[in-house]
């Protein structure tokens, strides 16, 4: 079955625009804050391949690895991070946008999402409801992604644009205690 994957959030981080715009220094650090997320591979340097460990709802046996590739790109100016699918990698098809926008002290990070996931096994019986279980997984884990990324800004120091932190793409991402 196919699941289509239309969904924003937005937040209020309690940081400045310029300690926000850190996130674009190191995309992958970023988006390995994604909860859920099993493996980040580079493919290049602007791409990555994300599996993400088994999401589903036991009680009506949907379970599903999802697995996607996406080219990132970065408009600072604009405080953007964006990303478009790369296809012939994976079950899905999911593009989006990070937009950070200044807000007095404050920075609001918006968060769109939007793709297919392909061949969610679903059986015939909550085929109706399994888009709105999917949904409902995928806004949890975005909530959680935001959360996470606004207490590490909050946490972390700023570091220099030049020189931003790295992270081994088979390094998993840090988890939350």
């Amino acid at each position: 079955m196919k699941i289509d994957l239309n969904i924003e959030r937005s937040l209020m981080l309690p940081v400045s625009h310029a300690r926000a715009l850190t996130l674009l220094d190191d995309v992958e650090s970023t988006i390995g804050r994604f909860p859920n997320l099993k493996a980040l591979t580079r493919l290049d340097d602007h791409s990555y391949r994300w599996d993400m460990r088994t999401m589903g709802v036991r009680i009506a046996r949907i379970a599903h690895d999802l697995s996607y590739a996406a080219r990132y790109s970065i408009d600072r100016g604009n405080g953007v991070i964006r990303w478009v699918p790369v296809p012939g990698h994976g079950n899905a098809s999911i593009g989006g946008e990070i937009r950070l926008t200044a807000s007095g002290d404050a920075t609001q990070m918006q968060f769109k999402v939007n793709g297919v996931m392909n061949d969610v096994p679903v059986p015939l019986l909550y085929r109706p409801l399994a888009p709105s279980f999917i949904s409902a997984k995928m806004s949890t884990l975005i909530e959680r992604f935001l959360a996470r990324t606004a207490e590490a800004l909050a946490a972390e120091p700023a570091a220099p644009a030049s020189q931003p932190k790295s992270r081994s793409p088979k390094q998993p991402a840090p988890k939350k205690p």
